[in-house]
């Protein structure tokens, strides 16, 4: 039997680099990392062709819309490429005998639950970015295709466009931001997330498209994950907490988007605390002042 191949779109975002840096010590696969220049997952014809040559056994679906207040004023953009391009792409990796992870989020849910959501809980998203997240959900399961879908939340790393480095970046402009402090759920260090997926591909048997929550432990509001980036990184810097209402034009974010881990922790024993992944993120943003 020869090494699993795996194909990863969307090798520019979060996930696909945080993948890419993986891949550099994974010898026992062959990967693909693909941008949408390569492999563009709203295009069948495109998908198809690239799926074909390289025969995957996997696909990572890194690739997303994910700008939550752009998503508003884009919608067709959002829908085309969070629910038909996963669609496209789980049928084309169907034909082949591919399997699939998807990306989701915790966006899908409204918030009004007091406890972390479980994979069993009902969505009900808010805003077009969560409702094209779950049609591209619902699209890749009527497919019947093979793998597991992720549902991760507030994800962040040292590449990228994140809550880390915005906070980090406005450090190095003003000496006051506000932060919101009605808002809860849990930090996800992007590389704990690239290994959760790598873990679950490599170690698990799969036989129909599964459902996870996977985030780091720990349940925070952005004030006090901002604050904390503070202490850490030592910043001089004075935040003030603002309620959502104030500062989003339209207040259609969750109150409360924690993940329920019981299920993934029952396959995967590795899930840190988001206190240790935030020190491990900032340090290398210390020791590598370039990245």
């Amino acid at each position: 039997m020869g090494k699993l191949k795996i194909l990863v779109t969307g090798k520019d975002g979060q996930l696909g680099y945080a993948l890419q840096e993986l891949s550099e010590n994974q010898f026992e696969f062959t990967w693909k990392f693909t941008d949408r220049s390569e492999l563009d997952i709203t295009n069948s014809i495109n998908t198809q062709s690239v799926l074909k040559e390289f025969q995957p056994d996997w696909i990572i679906n890194a690739a997303a819309y994910t700008d939550v207040d752009g998503a508003e004023s884009n919608e067709d953009i959002a829908y085309k490429v969070n629910a038909d391009g996963p669609y496209i792409l789980a049928k084309s990796a169907k034909e082949i005998g591919a399997k699939l992870v998807h990306i989701s989020t915790d966006y899908v849910f409204d918030g009004t639950k007091k406890e972390p959501y479980s994979e069993n809980d009902t969505p009900n998203p808010l805003q077009v970015y969560g409702k094209s997240k779950l049609k591209g959900e619902l699209l890749i399961q009527d497919t019947s295709i093979t793998g597991f879908i992720i549902r991760t939340s507030w994800v962040y790393g040292n590449h990228g466009k994140n809550f880390v480095n915005t906070i980090l970046k406005l450090a190095k402009t003003k000496n006051e931001i506000e932060v919101v402090d009605d808002q809860f759920g849990s930090p996800t260090y992007v590389k704990d997330l690239a290994n959760v997926v790598i873990d679950l591909v490599s170690k698990r048997q799969f036989n129909e498209m599964e459902l996870y929550h996977f985030s780091n432990y720990g349940v925070i509001s952005w004030f006090d994950f901002a604050k904390s980036i503070k202490q850490l990184m030592n910043l001089d810097l004075k935040i003030q907490r603002i309620n959502s209402c104030d500062y989003y034009k339209s207040n259609f974010r969750p109150t409360y988007s924690a993940l329920d881990l019981k299920k993934i922790s029952s396959v995967y024993k590795n899930i840190e605390h988001y206190k240790k992944s935030l020190k491990i993120c900032l340090k290398l943003k210390k020791n590598n002042v370039t990245q």
